[in-house]
């Protein structure tokens, strides 16, 4: 949902009946003006320091009941031995090119500065000054929540599908947010994955209501994330970024050659099948669209490098004109809009708060660790929307997430995700520990820690939910 989770199982699921090790994952492929102009700037430079040992305890959530503050479990003496196969000769090479480029990091400038330097890395293209309003298509009520189908131009490709929720109902201003899809490898649905529609869990011409359902079973808890919230009481805006659902690039435009590639892969796994006196799993055309779009990333990166941005800075770009229709979508509270996602949809989230002040919190589900943690055997899991190009020398992943550090934060870590090393995440937790406590409010970061794989749990989504409630109060 990368940069995050692998896509769906189940018997109706295209994506999860791929093998583990040749899934097109979010974390395997991607997960999101400069609006410097649009922005608060911040006051004096943000310092950084050298991640420091927690002295408090470390919060561990179980996946039932989730622990009181109070019955914090410090579980940074044990011992996390490194999987095996990895390339010690790697590991010593990184070490020493990030001692080279110790100090480099922008991060502990100014705020405008880091966000110039982060726009010009990504590549975050202009954007509209004045957007024009988006086309209303259509209005639903169902199972307490009235919604409005919405669509928008961003001034290239195909236009932006969006939902806007709200509780029935109601009709005063509320507080906003943005829900933003993970990666998942999943790619022919966007807001589909954290949104209900007018006929309940939505189909697609190509995804089934079953097998939208089975990834949201594995990685959401069975729930539609931003629907729970609108009933919560929130103006919830939930749109596909470029890559996903409406903004997906067609398999018709992808090159020939991937086509030969997708097809010849194919072909060998039914091979296989027959050699081992199997019977070849049938390929549905769902499932090899998601083939054909994880095999064109690299190559779509690379052209996007080529032209001065990155597949993360289009993302941004999508992402801050959502924000932008939020923001002036009646009936939505003025200086109350938060941005929360799981996995490639925390990653989207880090940037954004970052990049724009009108984002007053955010949460990052399972998607946090220094980029040691990342390269140490895990980079082949994430995609190009998360590991672009040039990114460590603004900050490290943790440093990013605090450019702010009075930003309400809440940062959920999933303890047995198979993305990150357990180290790579408790430096993080450190790092951004120490930098809202030397820089900003160090009541303004929350970070728990829960016993679950690399998904969303639905009291990690109860725990997000009253956060944000209380938040923005």
């Amino acid at each position: 949902m990368s940069c995050g989770p692998e896509a769906g199982s189940g018997a109706d699921s295209d994506v999860g009946s791929i093998p583990a090790a040749e899934r097109v994952t979010e974390a395997a492929q991607i997960a999101e003006s400069v609006p410097a102009a649009e922005s608060v700037p911040v006051a004096g430079p943000l310092p950084v320091t050298e991640p420091v040992p927690v002295t408090e305890p470390v919060e561990v959530r179980p996946t039932t009941a989730p622990s009181s503050p109070d019955e914090g479990v410090d579980v940074r003496a044990r011992s996390f031995a490194p999987p095996p196969g990895r390339d010690p000769g790697l590991r010593a090479l990184a070490a020493r090119f990030r001692e080279s480029i110790r100090g480099i990091s922008t991060a502990d400038g100014s705020l405008d500065t880091t966000r110039t330097r982060l726009a010009e890395v990504l590549g975050v293209l202009p954007r509209p000054v004045q957007p024009e309003p988006p086309a209303e298509l259509s209005r639903w009520t169902r199972d307490g929540v009235d919604g409005v189908e919405l669509r928008w131009s961003t001034g290239f490709g195909a236009p932006t599908s969006a939902w806007l929720l709200r509780p029935a109902g109601e009709t005063g201003p509320l507080t906003g947010a943005l829900a933003l899809h993970d990666h998942g490898g999943f790619t022919r649905v966007g807001r589909e994955k954290l949104a209900d529609g007018p006929d309940g869990v939505p189909a697609t011409t190509s995804v089934s209501r079953e097998e939208l359902q089975a990834f949201r079973d594995r990685y959401y808890g069975g729930r539609a994330v931003a629907s729970d919230l609108a009933r919560d009481g929130f103006a919830v805006l939930v749109h596909d970024a470029f890559g996903w659902g409406s903004r997906r690039i067609p398999d018709e435009a992808v090159a020939e050659r991937f086509h030969r590639t997708v097809d010849l892969q194919l072909a060998g796994r039914r091979f296989a099948s027959v050699q081992r006196g199997e019977q070849p799993a049938a390929v549905s055309p769902g499932q090899r669209s998601e083939l054909l779009a994880g095999a064109n990333e690299p190559q779509l990166a690379k052209e996007l490098g080529v032209l001065g941005t990155s597949l993360a800075g289009l993302v941004l770009r999508d992402d801050l004109i959502a924000l932008d229709q939020l923001a002036a979508a009646p009936g939505v509270r003025s200086g109350a809009v938060s941005c929360f996602g799981l996995s490639g949809g925390g990653a989207r989230a880090v940037l954004l708060a970052a990049m724009d002040d009108r984002i007053r919190a955010a949460g990052v589900v399972a998607m946090m660790s220094t980029f040691d943690g990342v390269l140490d055997g895990h980079a082949d899991q994430h995609s190009w929307t998360f590991l672009s190009s040039g990114l460590s020398r603004v900050g490290d992943w943790p440093e990013l997430a605090s450019l702010r550090p009075r930003l309400p934060l809440l940062v959920q870590y999933a303890e047995r995700d198979e993305l990150f090393e357990p180290v790579g995440m408790r430096d993080a937790h450190a790092m951004l520990t120490e930098r809202y406590r030397s820089g900003g409010e160090r009541s303004a970061y929350t970070g728990t820690f829960h016993d679950e794989p690399h998904s969303w749990s639905t009291p990690m989504q109860a725990e997000l939910r009253a956060w944000l409630a209380a938040a923005l109060a």
